[in-house]
């Protein structure tokens, strides 16, 4: 390898490590309250002003729907075996305490899976809207690949935390006494999304 060579590996070297590290820290700038607001705000004024994102949504609502249900189901039952698990921390009887905890711990769950999954898979739908209105367009354009560049130009890092802490965690803790059960949320919360690509690609 000439001393040429080199010299352009090492230069493709040090500029990937530095747009790696600047997406890194772009990702976790999204986790400021101040900007996880913004964003959220962002998307809500999109799907008002943006006709291509609101009228792709509204044209499929019947797609959409089912899809956003299933999150209900998933965060639901997660949200319950929370509430379960909270309360056989303490032997019987459960002390009222620790059943308001409980309880105060399930609908943070459930409100939590909702609002993450919903607003992970509404972003996915901005996407689709806004690629295929490229594509009648022929425009072309194309998101760097790899997962921190997902989570940067996605602004998806928030509601991902959502997800995985609001319905990862109580299905790896609901696997531990309920195997079954947490199988057929993961497939349910997997497959919704796989459904609605297959049906509208």
């Amino acid at each position: 390898m000439d001393k040429l060579t080199k010299d352009k590996l090492g230069r493709a070297v040090k500029s990937g490590a530095h747009e790696a590290r600047a997406a890194a820290g772009d990702t976790m700038d999204q986790l400021r309250p101040r900007n996880i607001l913004r964003d959220a705000r962002d998307l809500l004024e999109k799907f008002e002003n943006n006709d291509v994102f609101r009228e792709y949504v509204l044209n499929r609502i019947w797609l959409v729907t089912p899809v956003v249900l299933t999150f209900v189901l998933v965060s639901t039952v997660c949200a319950i075996s929370i509430m379960f698990f909270a309360a056989r921390l303490a032997a019987p009887p459960v002390p009222v305490s620790l059943r308001f905890f409980a309880l105060l711990l399930g609908v943070v769950i459930w409100v939590g899976g909702i609002v993450g999954q919903s607003y992970v898979f509404l972003l996915w739908l901005e996407e689709r809207a806004a690629h295929r209105s490229r594509a009648a367009q022929g425009v072309r354009s194309a998101v760097p690949p790899g997962v921190l560049a997902y989570l940067k130009y996605s602004r998806a890092m928030p509601p991902w935390i959502l997800v995985v802490l609001c319905v990862v965690v109580p299905i790896a803790i609901l696997a531990a006494y309920a195997p079954l059960m947490a199988a057929v949320l993961v497939v349910l919360a997997v497959l919704a999304p796989v459904v609605y690509n297959k049906i509208d690609s």
